[in-house]
């Protein structure tokens, strides 16, 4: 669980250092928002692809048998 946890924590370092480099935001609670926006985006993105590769797995478990 402790991965996970570093995994997370390195995302939201990632999307906050994203959310800096944006010209467009003005307040520190713009960046709150498009870091949090970012770090869903990159979440989301990451849970489809660990259930793809479960997928790829289950169909070669499949194959195997």
């Amino acid at each position: 669980m402790n991965v996970f946890m570093d995994i997370k924590k390195n995302l939201r370092t990632v999307a906050r250092n994203a959310a800096f480099r944006v010209e467009f935001l003005t307040s520190g609670r713009e960046i709150l928002l498009y870091t949090n926006a970012i770090y869903s985006a990159m979440m989301w993105g990451w849970t489809k692809r660990i259930e793809e590769k479960e997928k790829e797995t289950h169909i070669r478990e499949e194959l195997i048998k």
